[in-house]
């Protein structure tokens, strides 16, 4: 890839738009795949599933199924719109959705009085997790995509 320096006027401009578009790329690419987990949620739940409750372990597998995909999706969706340095691009992703988790979560809770328990923290625990899954996902793509050095 060049440098930006080497780029044309119209490459230049290209690249900064596509820079722009990383923050609300992961937002929506995040938002979408939560309206399409939550579809499914719904289309489980009329088909006579039932109600879990929050100690039973499929519940806390759910929830895992249901925020996990969300935070993937974000890191992802930002990452991959980035026109380079994408492997920074998904680590910054990764941290500020897992700082946003932990204070959605926690640290509002606390705040607000309200007891924080074990749901609160399988909230955390599964969005954090899903942001760490989006960040290894774009480093094997990464890492994939680069040359190995050898000679052909």
């Amino acid at each position: 890839m060049r440098a930006f320096s080497e780029l044309t006027g119209r490459e230049r401009r290209i690249e900064v738009v596509r820079w722009f578009c990383v923050l609300p790329s992961a937002l929506l690419g995040g938002f979408v795949v939560q309206l399409l987990v939550a579809v499914v949620v719904q289309i489980i739940r009329l088909r006579g599933s039932g109600s879990l409750g929050p100690s039973n372990v499929a519940y806390s597998l759910g929830m895992f199924l249901a925020y996990m995909p969300a935070k993937s999706a974000l890191v992802i969706a930002g990452a991959t719109m980035a026109p380079r340095r994408q492997m920074a691009t998904a680590l910054v992703l990764t941290f500020l959705a897992i700082v946003f988790s932990l204070l959605t979560h926690v640290v509002s809770q606390h705040l607000a009085g309200n007891r924080v328990g074990f749901v609160n923290y399988l909230h955390f625990s599964a969005e954090s997790v899903g942001a760490l899954i989006g960040a290894a996902y774009i480093l094997f793509k990464v890492r994939k995509n680069q040359p190995t050095g050898r000679a052909a």
